[in-house]
């Protein structure tokens, strides 16, 4: 009579080799690497969002900063938080576009921290370009700091409003 293994004991191997597979990668979740390029995408994506609001509705919209995320304006110096085009880290409660790295509804960007443009809120005019809230004066290069046990750095270019990371 053959010495091999029977069927139950290959099952068993492997239901526990699966067991202990899963519990690996619950336990190591993605990459902080990876965390730190989804939020950089993420945020020069909402940007980018911001940028092509103000060129479709000829209005000066704009993202408002903090330490722990951020809000997109559909009109900046009127306080009108844009509607949210979908996704539930970029929704909040009523709908409107609100961020926040700190809330469950945006687990995947846990302890995500941002350090805001020198031109908070980073407004644009009706072609796209980084422009002053309050005067409407052409703006410098603006950089948006993405931070997660590393940094990324998003730029927003001067005159074209090119943003990149």
């Amino acid at each position: 009579m053959g010495r091999g293994f029977t069927l139950i004991e290959t099952i068993m191997v492997i239901v526990i080799a699966s067991i202990l597979g899963i519990a690996l990668f619950m336990r190591w979740g993605p990459s902080d690497a990876a965390r730190l390029e989804a939020a950089a995408r993420k945020i020069s994506g909402d940007i980018r969002y911001a940028q092509k609001l103000s060129i479709s509705t000829y209005e000066m919209a704009g993202v408002l900063f903090d330490a722990n995320g951020y809000s997109v304006y559909a009109i900046v110096n009127s306080a009108a938080l844009a509607n949210s085009p979908g996704g539930p880290c970029s929704k909040d409660a009523s709908g409107k576009f609100v961020v926040d790295f700190r809330e469950d509804r945006c687990s995947d960007f846990s302890g995500v921290t941002i350090t805001p443009p020198l031109a908070n809120p980073l407004a644009f005019d009706t072609i796209g370009r980084p422009i002053n809230n309050a005067t409407g004066a052409a703006l410098s290069t603006q950089t948006v700091g993405v931070n997660y046990k590393g940094a990324k750095n998003i730029s927003i270019e001067a005159v074209t409003g090119r943003v990149s990371y």
